[in-house]
């Protein structure tokens, strides 16, 4: 089976604090800060808390988060030295499918947001390589994440580190087994079943 990277309302966070628009010059954490920024605004917007406004919210959650989450660059990471034998079509398929199982995963935990402060730590930049230190803070709890970001003017996030688990090597450590003890289409057959089965709980 293809599991999902289930870290709860940690990834949704994490996720919250993709990349979003910023003066050319920004740091990548002014960068991750934007976001965060925007993106609270829509979950905390109460015109948007009505059940009749869920798909309206979401699409601008997704469009918010989708500027700055480089899914290609990811995608091709998790995917290791397969990605070089696929074809361009095959590249496509398969960066759709991550992004649309990434979104699916993190839907509806988005919306799960209550208030949690986000904390900036510090960066580091070694040419086009960043990586931004933040924590979620609540009640007893402290949850450490580091985004690792490549510039791509502007800086992109391309992997997320929660409580020192990286997504991209998880990903790649259950797609690689994959390929390794059935084939390439196998996993895409996978991704496809994950996709449509998180696809239809969230529309119940």
């Amino acid at each position: 089976m293809l599991h999902v990277v289930r870290k709860g309302a940690l990834l949704t966070l994490a996720l919250l604090l993709a990349m979003a628009s910023g003066a050319p010059a920004a740091s990548p954490t002014e960068e991750v800060k934007s976001v965060v920024d925007q993106v609270l605004r829509i979950l905390q917007d109460p015109a948007l808390k009505a059940p009749a406004q869920k798909k309206k919210r979401r699409q601008m959650l997704k469009q918010t988060i989708d500027r700055r989450f480089d899914y290609e660059e990811m995608a091709r990471r998790c995917l290791g030295p397969s990605w070089r034998g696929l074809s361009p079509a095959q590249r496509t398929e398969f960066v759709r499918l991550f992004g649309q199982l990434l979104e699916a995963s993190y839907a509806d935990k988005l919306e799960r947001y209550s208030d949690e402060q986000v904390v900036y730590s510090g960066e580091t930049v070694d040419g086009d390589y960043a990586e931004v230190r933040t924590a979620i803070v609540r009640k007893n709890d402290r949850i450490p994440i580091v985004y690792r970001l490549l510039n791509k003017s502007p800086w992109m996030v391309y992997d997320i580190i929660i409580e020192g688990v990286s997504l991209v090597n998880n990903y790649r450590s259950q797609f690689g087994r994959i390929i390794q003890e059935s084939s390439y289409q196998e996993l895409m057959r996978r991704l496809r079943a994950k996709v449509d089965e998180l696809q239809k709980l969230e529309k119940l």
